[in-house]
């Protein structure tokens, strides 16, 4: 399941007149269907500015984790393009925030006695909006599930960023920053990441002192990086 929200949507909404507004979400709305169609994706619904997507119905797809992943990263790819090319984003350069996990559902038509909609229902679905709204708080894009990781495989270069308890669920869930596809990562990103790392095994150490230290490095430009150093110190 792929969900997907505009950051800071209820302020821009705001600053525009209906019309304008519609035709900057037709335009956003129509470039990111596109993006998720092209991976084999199936748009669910539209909630506002909100995208829910299914991989792996109403079709069967065995790769359904790695095509929304691939999907995810294409659309803020696809976003950052409309921000610098098309003139209804002029002015308001919109960021997204996608959460995505990976699970059983029923997929098939809901709904009352004389009205339903072909849809896809569980606590996979509820999770993955979850997971996008953690990206928030975390400062990243992309956040996926430890299960939608695992199904992916080394096709993706993925941070770990923490273990949190999600409303309703009493197992901690291991999340993961989607980064960039695993032969695209950028050669910049390689000392940060290393000292994010050092700074979590330092952490799971309860070595406060040496987690702070690993993480400061990176932390001016690195919202994980800064947020693990503030609670090591704390």
């Amino acid at each position: 399941v792929f969900f997907s929200d505009i950051e800071g949507f209820s302020l821009i909404a705001e600053k525009m007149s209906p019309d304008d507004l519609m035709e900057l979400m037709n335009e956003y709305l129509s470039a990111m269907t596109d993006v998720i169609e092209r991976h084999g994706g199936y748009v669910d619904k539209y909630i506002g500015d909100s995208v829910v997507a299914v991989y792996g119905a109403p079709a069967d797809d065995p790769d359904h984790a790695a095509n929304a992943a691939r999907a995810a990263l294409d659309c803020c790819a696809q976003l950052t393009d409309l921000n610098a090319s098309s003139p209804l984003f002029q002015g308001y350069r919109l960021a997204q925030r996608i959460g995505i996990n990976s699970g059983e559902a029923l997929v098939g038509n809901f709904g009352s006695r004389r009205r339903f909609n072909y849809s896809v229902m569980s606590d996979a679905v509820n999770l993955a909006s979850r997971l996008e709204g953690v990206n928030k708080v975390s400062g990243t894009t992309v956040i996926a599930s430890e299960t939608t990781v695992a199904l992916t495989g080394d096709a993706f270069a993925w941070r770990e960023l923490d273990a949190i308890r999600v409303k309703g669920r009493n197992q901690a869930l291991k999340i993961y920053e989607l980064l960039a596809r695993a032969s695209e990562l950028a050669e910049s990103r390689q000392a940060p990441l290393a000292s994010y790392a050092e700074g979590l095994a330092h952490w799971r150490a309860r070595a406060f002192d040496l987690a702070a230290e690993s993480f400061g490095r990176s932390a001016d430009i690195d919202r994980p990086a800064a947020l693990f150093r503030d609670r090591a110190r704390g």
